[in-house]
């Protein structure tokens, strides 16, 4: 290769411009001419040499007015064959042999002997003649570089298209379109559109200017030099083939605790059953957000329902407040080590879900004090922390649990996750949290080099997490909000009637029709916080019907309502609420207990089933009876319990369950 030196004339890129030795002093010092302006400065050899370890690059190729008449081979010599390479390294030995005997004189009168003598020398068969040598002389003297005398055949031929521009135009026409009706398109249908193009250009122009049409091996050809990227644009689309020829750069980098929080959902792949019928009711919906800096999940939120605002909700609540032990569902399992993450983030990243786009969401964040961060549509990498542990979750656990399902169908074979299902909501949340405590959390993670817990434990010590002023206030904040017009009767909302002596002061001071912000839970409209015009602290407001708003979620609302209207009946009718109210009692029994696992799936989502509330029809406090109705035994059982049609289930405890479930009736 050729090198940098002390010679005059050697050109090189030195403090981003290009420099000329013009002379030498014997002072060691060194005259530079700038090639652009023409200026002249003096340097010394030291300094360059100091400049060349840092980056000093020389320009064989400036050095003389000449410039290579084709490109030099670059690539790394042993992917040479070695015949090309052998080639190369004689034709540099019959040049040293001949610059070795002073300066060549180029006539075969002068190089016949002693290219005779050379070969003799190296053991060649056949000695080349002068005008090749000559040849081997001017490539290699205009840059000094070996690599001007290695045989590229690869240049030889012509390397452009043999087909008119405008066969080229319409064969491209033919591709897109083939690829837009089907991303299976093969060589021999493209070929034939392509001739039905050129037969149409063909009709309209003069003889002498009639396209050729290709061959149907030409157009493979031409098929098989496109790039993979622009046929996988083709086939896939440019989102597609932006995400799979992507080049991966270094993650977005935290310094601490809670400052990058990511949420995301999921449908996990196991299926759940019933707490009263023991039917398989679907796949719940897993909401999440875990802390980027030390991978620790910070709290999370299932139900069987949609991505919704109220699971976002629910989450980021669970997130933000210390943990509090799941209800221990199965009393064999402890969980050993504890939670510690609580508090509000700085930051919390999401995506283009309709979920994270309203109102809501926005008017938490500005009250609690953390930034939204919007990722680009379509664009999952941009929370690449959160999208891998719900995979993580999926695969390395729901996976191994009984009633699993699997990411593709075709890989089920003759398993039946419904027929497996055993666990219910509420102990599939004990398991998901001893899981996330007891083995992700004290795993080593890869890609911080230890594990969450204890990046947690040392990031808590540089970071202390801040929590709002009390639990009131969070509940306050973290909800629905919207405005309502205040009368003497109260307000409404949702259909349901609220009032109480504590909007007295509101009323006093601002009169009828002032507008008031009101904050709810959508999964219980017994009681919203209001705020007035000027007021600092909301006010908690109770429904005036709180029997019937307890516990009620806007889901369930809103089929009474659209139950009643049509019925025909007023909205403020009592008895036909409570009518419409046992209708969907008696409705959802029947999808309990339906064949369909949809219609299951969806009595869940009606019922408002959830981590939170496992178990709506559990026994209220201090009552022992249960909210809900019983559940009558269909004809067909899900399990062999020795019960009778149109006997009651009773209410087994959850060790109790799960053995009956397993079938471990004593050999039954």
């Amino acid at each position: 290769m050729a090198g940098f030196g002390f010679q005059k004339n050697t050109a090189f890129e030195w403090k981003g411009a290009m420099f000329r030795i013009e002379r030498l002093q014997p002072d060691d010092g060194v005259v530079l001419e700038h090639l652009d302006g023409g200026k002249l400065c003096i340097t010394t050899r030291q300094e360059l040499l100091d400049d060349y370890a840092k980056g000093l690059v020389a320009r064989p190729s400036l050095n003389l007015a000449v410039t290579p008449s084709r490109p030099i081979y670059s690539r790394p010599l042993d992917q040479l064959p070695k015949g090309l390479l052998d080639v190369a390294i004689r034709r540099k030995r019959y040049l040293d042999g001949i610059l070795a005997r002073g300066r060549p004189v180029f006539t075969r009168e002068y190089l016949a002997p002693i290219l005779k003598q050379i070969c003799a020398e190296i053991g060649d068969v056949t000695p080349p003649g002068a005008t090749s040598v000559y040849r081997w002389y001017q490539r290699f003297s205009r840059s000094g570089d070996p690599r001007t005398l290695v045989p590229r055949h690869d240049l030889r031929g012509v390397h452009r298209s043999h087909q008119a521009e405008r066969v080229m135009a319409l064969a491209s026409e033919a591709l897109t379109e083939a690829y837009r009706l089907s991303p299976l398109a093969t060589g021999r249908g493209i070929h034939a559109s392509l001739l039905g193009k050129i037969a149409a250009e063909n009709r309209c122009a003069f003889p002498s200017d009639q396209l050729v049409a290709p061959s149907e091996r030409t157009v493979n050809r031409m098929l098989a030099s496109a790039s993979l990227y622009e046929m996988t644009v083709l086939r896939d689309g440019q989102a597609t083939a932006d995400k799979r020829f992507r080049v991966g750069k270094a993650g977005i980098k935290t310094t601490r605790i809670l400052e990058r929080v990511e949420i995301d959902h999921t449908p996990l792949d196991v299926f759940l059953i019933d707490e009263r019928t023991w039917l398989p009711l679907g796949r719940p919906t897993l909401t999440m957000l875990i802390d980027h800096f030390s991978r620790m999940p910070l709290g999370y939120y299932l139900s069987y329902g949609s991505p919704s605002a109220a699971a976002v909700v629910g989450a980021l609540r669970h997130a933000i407040l210390p943990k509090k032990p799941a209800s221990p569902a199965i009393p064999t399992l402890k969980v050993e080590g504890s939670w510690p993450c609580y508090g509000i983030p700085q930051s919390l990243v999401v995506d283009n879900g309709l979920e994270f786009l309203g109102t809501d969401l926005a008017a938490i964040s500005f009250d609690l004090g953390f930034a939204i961060t919007q990722c680009p549509a379509r664009q999952p990498r941009f929370k690449g922390t959160v999208e891998r542990f719900l995979k993580t979750v999926n695969h390395n656990f729901a996976h191994q649990l009984p009633g699993a399902s699997f990411a593709r169908f075709h890989l089920r074979g003759d398993y039946d996750p419904q027929g497996q299902a055993i666990l219910t909501l509420g102990e599939f949340t004990h398991v998901l949290e001893k899981w996330i405590i007891d083995i992700y959390a004290q795993r080593i993670h890869k890609g911080i080099g230890t594990t969450p817990a204890a990046r947690w434990s040392e990031g808590i010590v540089v970071y202390e997490p801040t929590l709002p002023a009390d639990l009131r206030l969070l509940q306050s904040r973290i909800g629905q909000s919207t405005s309502r017009k205040l009368r003497r009767d109260g307000f409404e909302l949702k259909s349901i009637r609220y009032n109480g002596s504590q909007l007295g002061t509101i009323l006093r001071q601002y009169g009828e029709g002032v507008e008031i912000r009101v904050v709810f839970d959508p999964e219980d409209l017994g009681e919203v916080q209001v705020w007035g015009p000027s007021d600092v602290e909301p006010i908690p407001v109770q429904a005036m019907d709180l029997e019937f708003a307890k516990g009620l979620t806007v889901r369930q609302n809103e089929l009474i309502r659209q139950i009643v209207r049509e019925n025909g009946s007023r909205v403020e009718d009592r008895q036909a609420v409570l009518r419409a109210r046992h209708e969907i009692a008696q409705a959802l029994l029947g999808l309990m207990t339906s064949r369909k696992q949809k219609a299951r799936q969806r009595s869940a989502a009606i019922r408002g089933i959830s981590s939170s509330k496992p178990d709506p029809f559990a026994p209220s406090p201090g009552t022992g009876e249960s909210e809900g109705p019983k559940v009558k035994v269909r004809k067909q059982l899900p399990r062999k319990t020795g019960m009778q049609e149109g006997q009651d289930i009773p209410i087994l405890l959850p060790a109790f369950k799960i053995a009956a479930k397993r079938g471990d009736h004593g050999g039954d």
